[in-house]
């Protein structure tokens, strides 16, 4: 197995610094995760670039987590799940759509139901949505525009989540609390 590096700010390539150090000031330390980003350079601006622009959107911080954890349950990323549970609390979502996200499953909230419908269902389709699909989500109050929006919410999980999976990045002590495997609750993996 292959093992990557765990950056810190004086041990990243230069390009990856600035990343870094604004990652500490926004979250507090260094995600892992980040960290591992940062051997590429390009990976790491990609990611946070992404980050920022979500972070801009639309969407409330708990549909921005919610979507977070829909892409990151059908893509098996351990670390993400955790990260994202915390940071949902954080922002807090209700404790039972935490649950049923957590377990794959559709939460109560009507906004956060046809969010994450939406995006499972982009997921699963590779993006070939029936009239239906579109139709539910407009129906619970979004636009046209924020269905595009959600084209930046999965791509910037899906990042996080294929670096981790490729990487296999430990959690952070700070996600720990918030756990996750998919065998644990019955989910397949996926390969």
């Amino acid at each position: 197995m292959t093992e990557f590096n765990i950056h810190t700010v004086e041990s990243a390539p230069q390009g990856s610094k600035p990343a870094l150090e604004q990652l500490k000031k926004q979250v507090g330390f260094i995600p892992n995760l980040a960290a591992t980003m940062a051997e590429s350079p390009y990976l790491l601006e990609a990611f946070t670039s992404l980050r920022a622009i979500y972070g801009r959107g639309t969407f409330t911080p708990v549909e921005r987590e919610a979507l977070a954890l829909a892409v990151s349950f059908d893509n098996n990323c351990t670390y993400c799940m955790a990260a994202h549970s915390t940071f949902a609390k954080m922002n807090g979502i209700p404790e039972d759509d935490l649950s049923l996200l957590r377990a794959g499953k559709s939460p109560s909230s009507p906004r956060l139901r046809a969010i994450t419908a939406l995006t499972r269902q982009i997921l699963r389709s590779n993006g070939h949505l029936a009239s239906e699909d579109i139709q539910g989500f407009l129906r619970a109050g979004f636009s046209q525009a924020q269905l595009l929006e959600v084209l930046v919410g999965i791509s910037t999980t899906a990042i996080a989540n294929y670096t981790h999976n490729i990487a296999k990045t430990p959690i952070d002590e700070a996600f720990q609390p918030q756990s996750w495997t998919a065998s644990s609750l019955g989910a397949v993996a996926q390969s």
